[in-house]
């Protein structure tokens, strides 16, 4: 008998399970009351912040005052800034349908409707706007003081620049370039027609244009100097130079020029029409990019295919440093270096198809003479120089170690084999050479570069005066804790003698943290708590302050706002506080032994009050690796590949995530290593019972459900979303980028690390389909026919072999969507197919219609069958 269930009851994607401790099961219903926290910047002096959360599609904005802790609502406010040392704030609101830029001052809530320009620029601390007004072709700048309402009106004025604290400024009138204190007398820098100009406002220095002379100028001395007169420069045959007033100082010795090409970069024009009965595509095995890689116009010539010249200013002289089509030429961030590096990709652009990176031949360029030397060929790795203009670094995969360069000679020479400790990614598990940690950055003038271990961070001397020194001093590897720059993992720049901030992730509690460090001295934990991970949004501008989240599974990510010693902690917010109405369960670690003996880890999630004693049904759900992400919130929401974990565990459902680590050659067996012996210790601790054990995977675990059905009946039933069933076919798949798929085989994900031919066995062996005859679980497969990364057959062919064999399987297919679900309605209709397939085999409940009858072509969009 058909039971018909009312449209109420189909919001739910799981069967409600009864109340535990009076919470609510979560069912799809309840998605729309999660709100989403974005948007929060922090004033300068950290007094406040600005936020915004985003409910039901819309965005609400709120400021509050760090010290009372009183939060505001902004009215339909949008892209705040804080500006004024954070005494003011800009933002645009929509005022009777038209958009109104607002000035407020914080302290008192003063508002400044600002018609005068919609665009307004503000500086981090000062109390001047200034914004350009065009009229008849001509500019005008205009600078307004929010403190003195002082106006400044520069007619005729384009560009400008503030400096001296923002008391003076800088700027072309005309053809003058003018310079004196904001409010007057201004004077010209050079009593000479200028065109353009460079100036750094930290030194007071930079150069002009006059005419064909190029002069450099300083207004702390109020002198100037020529540098070069442009009618001394010989343009190369075939090469116009452009004037321009460079970045650079009186004392430059050469300068790189800015060179164009005379001849037309677009390909000659065809003197007769096109075929218009057909189109043509002819592949070609020999040409430099294959047909679907390729777009029209973006192989034509471009600027990177010009050559470069230097110009010896002493010598009026110039040099040919990378010729045509050379590649691409890595210069020092300085003004005075003697030597370049040329990356010349083009002997492997053809590789790319199986390598997906272009690797390149790196040469050595003497800027002053034009002679190249060879450093190395076929690197996956650019060097990077040093701020001095003296050394350049890289790390080389196959010695796997940092070398440095001997410009002269063009030899690498390893200088960080003394730290003992591998700086290479010790868990990369793909077929391609492992990459660095990384270089972080450099400090000593550019004398001593700081790279990573995979704990600590580590001064090198290149000098050679002294040796390796741990800045860190063994902290994180004493800890087992992994310790980075705050925010960035480069810094160009690192001053040693001030105190710097690291987030740190702790291997053993999967948490993140944040650290002070003094330099070779101390490693401080400001903030670092086990059961949570603190992940720091911004610091303020003086230092002074931190906005951060703190979250688990069960905390969602709001913001907390604290001083630099983090003696008071301090909640903004509480965005989600529906939260405790729901049987929301909690995540755990778990470690077990996988069957190569070696220790195995994973994520376990169980509902609210789970009881050892009973038996609950278990999903297990995977990818690589997961347990880095015990402490991440997860916001319920429709499915658009797999499960959605929250949902799943409050309806009673354990979850088990394990990590999988790969060896190449044979990934499916990887798989089955750890995520098998992990089901199978799961079940002999009693958290999982034989009969009631789901699978599921999507794209990449997609493959690898296919694969572990065909060597395990342990799971009663699989979900498999968008895997390849069959390898030998998809290494020569085109993906929607134009790329085959012959690089995730041969150098990353897909783990067989040879091509087809010397690896026929290996190919075989990751191809499920040849083994379909063995598979004795029932099986729902998720595939789009638009999937852009695997194409549809791979879906198809597995669910035709399950189909000829007899086998139980069902093939969903969101017509005309990707690798996974964008569109809502789809994302609704999958999670709640999804979750009655799970519910059948796992929790016994009654097949629905679609499970029994299918759905015919004209039943298509009428009948859903969601009933039983």
């Amino acid at each position: 008998m058909r039971k018909t269930i009312l449209l109420a009851a189909m919001v739910s994607c799981i069967a409600v399970q009864p109340a535990m401790s009076q919470r609510r099961s979560l069912d799809t219903a309840n998605y729309k009351e999660w709100k989403r926290l974005g948007n929060a910047t922090l004033s300068y002096d950290g007094a406040w912040v600005s936020y915004s959360y985003t409910e039901h599609e819309i965005a609400q904005r709120y400021l509050v005052n760090t010290q009372s802790g009183k939060a505001v609502r902004l009215e339909g406010n949008d892209n705040p800034e804080f500006f004024h040392s954070g005494k003011w704030m800009k933002y645009n609101q929509t005022i009777d349908g038209q958009q109104v830029l607002l000035l407020t001052r914080l302290k008192d809530g003063k508002k400044i409707a600002w018609t005068k320009s919609p665009y307004v620029l503000t500086g981090a601390n000062t109390p001047w706007l200034s914004y350009t007004n065009w009229k008849d072709g001509a500019a005008s700048a205009f600078l307004y003081n929010l403190d003195t309402q002082d106006s400044i009106v520069l007619n005729g004025a384009a560009r400008y620049a503030l400096y001296d604290n923002e008391h003076s400024i800088l700027f072309l009138q005309k053809d003058q370039l003018m310079a004196g204190p904001l409010k007057g007398a201004y004077k010209a820098v050079f009593e000479v027609p200028v065109s353009d100009y460079t100036f750094n406002k930290e030194t007071q220095e930079g150069t002009l244009l006059s005419g064909s002379k190029l002069y450099a100028f300083s207004l702390q001395t109020g002198k100037h100097q020529l540098i070069l007169d442009y009618n001394d420069i010989k343009a190369p045959e075939g090469y116009t130079i452009r004037p321009k007033a460079y970045d650079i100082t009186a004392a430059a010795k050469h300068v790189l020029l800015d060179a164009s090409f005379n001849g037309s970069n677009q390909p000659p024009k065809m003197n007769r029409p096109a075929d218009t009965g057909f189109e043509l595509e002819l592949w070609t095995w020999n040409e430099q990019v294959s047909q679907r890689r390729q777009r029209r116009g973006v192989y034509n010539r471009t600027q990177m295919d010009d050559a470069q010249f230097m110009y010896l200013i002493a010598e009026k002289k110039v040099v040919e440093v990378a010729p045509e089509k050379a590649g691409r030429l890595l210069t020092p961030d300085c003004e005075d270096y003697d030597y370049a590096i040329i990356a010349d990709q083009r002997p492997y652009i053809p590789m790319v198809d199986w390598k997906y990176d272009t690797n390149a031949d790196l040469y050595v360029v003497d800027m002053r003479t034009g002679e190249r030397r060879l450093i190395m060929k076929d690197s996956p790795e650019n060097p990077q120089w040093s701020y001095n203009g003296k050394y350049a670094v890289l790390f080389n995969r196959t010695t796997r170690e940092w070398q440095v360069l001997d410009t002269k000679s063009g030899a690498l020479k390893g200088f960080s084999h003394a730290i003992g400790y591998p700086l290479y990614n010790e868990d990369h598990d793909e077929p391609d050479a492992a990459e660095a940690y990384g270089l972080a950055g450099w400090t000593d003038n550019g004398n001593t570069a700081i790279i990573y271990d995979r704990y600590d961070i580590w001064a090198i001397d290149l000098t050679g005066k002294q040796g390796p020194r741990c800045l860190t001093n063994g902290y994180g590897r004493a800890h087992q804790v992994q310790l980075r720059w705050l925010s960035t993992p480069f810094i160009n720049h690192v001053d040693l003698s001030k105190s710097l901030h690291l987030q740190s992730f702790n291997e053993r509690t999967k948490s993140n943290g944040l650290y002070s460090l003094m330099a070779g001295k101390s490693v401080t934990p400001l903030v670092d708590n086990p059961d949570y991970s603190i992940q720091v949004n911004t610091v303020s501008g003086d230092g002074s302050s931190f906005l951060y989240t703190r979250k688990n599974y069960r905390t969602f990510p709001d913001l907390w706002f604290s001083r630099e010693n983090f003696k008071k902690q301090q909640r903004l917010t509480d965005v989600n506080p529906q939260q405790q109405q729901y049987n929301w369960g909690s995540a755990k670690l778990v470690t077990w032994k996988n069957y190569e003996g070696k220790q195995n880890q994973g994520i376990l999630y169980v509902p609210e009050n789970y009881d050892p004693a009973k038996s609950y049904p278990m999903i297990v759900d995977f990818y690589e690796t997961h347990t880095a992400d015990l402490h991440d919130y997860l916001t319920p929401e429709y499915s658009t590949s797999t499960i959605d974990i929250p949902s799943y565990v409050s309806n009673g459902y354990v979850v088990f995530r394990p990590d999988v680590h790969f060896k190449s050659g044979n990934p499916g067996e990887s798989t089955y290593n750890a995520v098998v012996s992990g089901t199978e210790e799961l079940i002999r601790r009693g958290v999982a019972e034989k009969g009631r054990i789901g699978l599921q995977g999507h794209s990449w675990s997609g493959f690898q459900v296919y694969y572990l059905v065909t060597r395990t009946n342990i799971f009663t039933c699989v979900n498999a979303g968008a895997g390849v069933s069959n390898a030998t076919y998809n290494y020569f798949a085109i993906r929607q980028n134009g790329a085959p798929c012959m690089f995730k085989y041969e150098v990353e994900q897909c783990r067989i690390g040879k091509d087809l031919w010397n690896g026929r066995e290996e190919f075989l062996q990751s191809s499920p389909i040849f083994n379909a005859d063995k598979i004795q679980t029932p099986m729902l497969i998720f595939h789009n026919d638009k999937d852009g990364a695997v194409a549809f057959t791979q879906g198809l062919d597995m669910f035709l072999a399950m189909r000829r064999l007899g086998k139980p399987a069902w093939l969903l297919n969101y017509k005309g969507e990707n690798h996974s679900l964008n569109g809502e309605a789809a994302q609704y209709d999958w999670t709640l197919r999804m979750g009655q397939f799970f519910d059948h085999y796992l929790k016994g409940k009654p097949m629905p219609r679609w499970m029994t009858e299918g759905i015919s072509v004209d039943e298509r969009n009428v009948d859903q069958k969601y009933d039983y």
